[in-house]
């Protein structure tokens, strides 16, 4: 036997899986997806100090998208409460809280036209240590769609949780696979319409008609071993939201005021961008960016950008980086400013369905004009070890 046939044979003769459809297959816009995370990282230091210093953060946010063909309506809540004391006799304890609400509703013209859509969104922030609150108001039009692609994901999972359990006697076809993900996504529509007790039975029941009809089913009918299956992968394991696509809007509106104290009920231009793109099964790329010109006494410009990306390396293990770049100029008589970027690389361990621990390295580099506060001239690099707490 040659070396070439000896590879050949042994090449197909392993377990190979390979499976054709992709996430960005998945474009049905009756979808709906939400989660709430806390995240909690302390440290204390005593000894050679005047007194034992400390630094505790509490962080959480509430992330919910609704879909269907006509409309899209996105909410964010954030938090966090920030308390820290020196190591000198003097420093006295500090603490910082604030929290945000961001709003849209983005409401395609027609059916015919469906990428082409107008656009009101709202948001509110509060934090201690500002200046003032921040709350503003745009509308606009926009172009473009990104598609809630979790369903499929989960339909995914379902499909190795039950061939895990040798409950399915092949892999599903590609339209099965779609037409499970079609009913996972409307899961909001069966608990309005059968209620919050009792949607779980017909939904369940509409899946099993899919894996039935599939011919992959083992006794054609769900066991109680895979109703537990179904549940652990829907509702108990954690699982990032999967997006595709892309949009840009443009739109006015006016800053009733921001954390600088710099605007008072100005009006301002929106030029925002959002980018998707799931890379294979496990990875997801998003990128958010926004320009925000204010015309006030000052005129004051905002540019901010986040590009994540994030990848499960196992079903327990998940690792997220992102970069942020924070950028506002005013152009007052100091002609003031700051720029952020932010870069922060986190590994997630579940631990159980609801915790995880994790372990965030992060780079921190500021530029102030005028420069007040030499002390963050240099890039500040940290490693913190968290929990963090599934809500949902």
């Amino acid at each position: 036997m040659t070396f070439k046939t000896f590879a050949t044979t042994a090449l197909f003769s392993l377990p190979l899986s390979v499976q054709a459809i992709e996430l960005t297959d998945f474009t049905d816009p009756d979808t709906a997806f939400d989660e709430a995370y806390v995240d909690f990282n302390a440290n204390a230091n005593s000894g050679n100090q005047d007194q034992t210093s400390y630094d505790a953060l509490l962080t959480g946010f509430y992330n919910k998208r609704d879909s269907s063909a006509a409309r899209v309506i996105g909410l964010r809540v954030d938090g966090n409460l920030d308390a820290s004391r020196g190591p000198n006799a003097t420093d006295e304890s500090v603490d910082d809280f604030g929290f945000s609400v961001a709003a849209s509703r983005d409401a395609y013209f027609s059916e015919t036209n469906d990428a082409l859509f107008y656009f009101v969104s709202g948001d509110f922030a509060h934090q201690d240590s500002a200046v003032d609150d921040n709350l503003g108001v745009t509308t606009g039009v926009g172009y473009g769609r990104v598609w809630n692609a979790t369903p499929l994901a989960k339909a995914l999972r379902i499909q190795e949780a039950l061939e895990s359990r040798s409950l399915l006697r092949s892999e599903l076809s590609d339209d099965s696979l779609m037409q499970l993900a079609a009913i996972i996504g409307r899961e909001s529509e069966y608990r309005s319409r059968e209620g919050a007790s009792e949607y779980r039975g017909v939904w369940y029941s509409d899946m099993e008609s899919v894996l039935v009809e599939s011919g992959a089913l083992v006794n054609e009918q769900l066991s109680a071993l895979a109703v537990v299956e179904l549940d652990d992968v829907l509702f108990d394991e954690p699982i990032s939201a999967r997006r595709h696509g892309w949009l840009v809007r443009a739109g006015a509106g006016f800053q009733s005021s921001d954390f600088s104290g710099l605007t008072d009920n100005d009006p301002k231009l929106t030029f925002q961008l959002e980018y998707a793109k799931p890379y294979g099964l496990k990875g997801q790329l998003i990128n958010v960016a926004s320009y925000e010109p204010i015309f006030g006494d000052n005129t004051v410009q905002n540019l901010n950008n986040r590009l994540s990306y994030s990848h499960e390396v196992s079903d327990r293990i998940d690792w997220i980086n992102a970069w942020d770049l924070s950028v506002q100029r005013a152009d007052d008589a100091d002609d003031s400013g700051f720029t952020t970027n932010l870069l922060t690389s986190t590994f997630l361990y579940h631990l159980t369905n609801q915790l995880d621990l994790g372990l965030t390295l992060a780079a921190i580099d500021t530029d102030e004009k005028p420069n007040t506060n030499t002390g963050n001239d240099d890039v500040a690099t940290s490693a913190n070890l968290a929990v963090r707490y599934r809500v949902k």
